[in-house]
């Protein structure tokens, strides 16, 4: 009799140890499925704020180009020094507009961002300081035209470039 009670209690603890192990794969399966769908719908969700905030880098980007500024803020009755004051302060306005955006980009690009408006600004300060501040606002526009012209290239086109070639990456 005392084997028969052994071998119904090893049998008893197999069933439950094959009970156990075979409930715990089914749940991690489980767990598994719904951690994937919980991916799939957080994609779903994200992926349209994420390329929202590479469109808004990219107006950004657009807004700050020393050419848009001048089309934007040139007036006839403007110095120098005031033209010079007014695009610094339209950097800085787009830029507090759009700061949030770094959450939906990665840091490279976000950086990357920051980078160029403070290359904006050091592009327009270059240029002003080498205008009389007293004169029409058109000398300085010229100045600032003439060394885009020169510099062949927007401070802003490569950033652009970037944030494009990462926006794409969330399609392929």
């Amino acid at each position: 009799m005392d084997d028969t009670v052994i071998i119904i209690i090893a049998f008893g603890i197999l069933l439950l140890a094959s009970m156990y192990l075979t409930l715990n794969r089914i749940l991690l399966a489980a767990e598994r499925r719904r951690n994937i769908e919980l991916l799939k719908s957080s994609k779903t969700l994200t992926v349209p704020m994420r390329l929202q905030a590479y469109e808004r880098l990219i107006l950004f980007l657009e807004r700050i180009s020393p050419d848009t500024l001048l089309l934007k803020l040139k007036s006839q009755a403007m110095t120098n020094s005031d033209l010079h004051l007014a695009i610094l302060q339209q950097i800085r306005l787009e830029y507090e507009h759009n700061i949030s955006q770094q959450l939906y980009v990665s840091d490279k690009v976000w950086a990357r961002v920051k980078e160029t408006k403070e290359r904006v600004v050091m592009f327009v300060n270059d240029v002003a300081k080498h205008s009389n501040p007293d004169t029409a606002s058109i000398e300085l526009a010229k100045q600032i035209l003439d060394k885009l012209m020169e510099d062949g290239e927007s401070p802003v086109s490569e950033t652009i470039k970037e944030i494009k070639a990462e926006a794409r990456k969330m399609f392929f």
